[in-house]
């Protein structure tokens, strides 16, 4: 990634950003059923909660395990984050200065089923992401902070996370090159460490 690791932000942001609006999109066209079923799987007759399911779990103040265990009522608490698409903090960002990116619509493909929304370019280095892998103290202080960025609210106004929409862990692995600084030289000859954008 070189200088800036602005490469490595910009992709972790806008996947993100495409989770986040997959997920909106699922949640509009799917029951709570099929939803459910295509979030934990049945792999071999058997159902399992990936560790960050648990963790939102544990947030929604359900302590069951056992993904057949649940009831109705907290299998839809469980697969739908009902984000509210004019509470939306997270936007796509890109490496220039492009004024006509500022407000764009998007979802007008026809497989989008004219579920279209509002939303905006932001430069790279302003991204919540740049700023955790400048100010992460590590690894699991990065993991953390990554997994808490509030990216909209949901219809009843609670924050929704990166960890709810279960990316913490892709994030992770596209900065893990962008934790480290790179060992540079100056005009003068002399060595530097460049860390994360200017």
């Amino acid at each position: 990634h070189l200088t800036g690791d602005i490469h490595a932000v910009t992709a972790a942001n806008n996947l993100l950003a495409a989770q986040m609006d997959a997920r909106i999109f699922h949640e509009l066209t799917q029951k709570d059923s099929a939803l459910y079923d295509r979030l934990v799987p049945r792999i071999k007759g058997v159902r399992k909660f990936s560790s960050i399911q648990l963790r939102r779990l544990k947030r929604l103040g359900i302590e069951k395990t056992d993904p057949d265990s649940l009831t109705d009522e907290e299998r839809t608490k469980f697969a739908r984050l009902n984000i509210d698409t004019n509470n939306i903090f997270w936007n796509r960002v890109v490496d220039l200065n492009d004024r006509y990116l500022r407000k764009i619509t998007i979802g007008q493909s026809p497989t989008e089923k004219g579920f279209t929304r509002q939303t905006s370019f932001d430069i790279s280095v302003a991204s919540e992401i740049m700023a955790i892998l400048a100010l992460g103290t590590g690894v699991e202080d990065i993991k953390e902070r990554l997994a808490s960025m509030v990216v909209a609210l949901d219809k009843s106004g609670n924050p929704v996370t990166a960890d709810d929409l279960g990316v913490t862990g892709a994030l992770l692995v596209l900065l893990k090159d962008a934790f480290e600084p790179t060992l540079m030289q100056t005009l003068e000859g002399t060595p530097v460490l460049v860390h994360t954008g200017p």
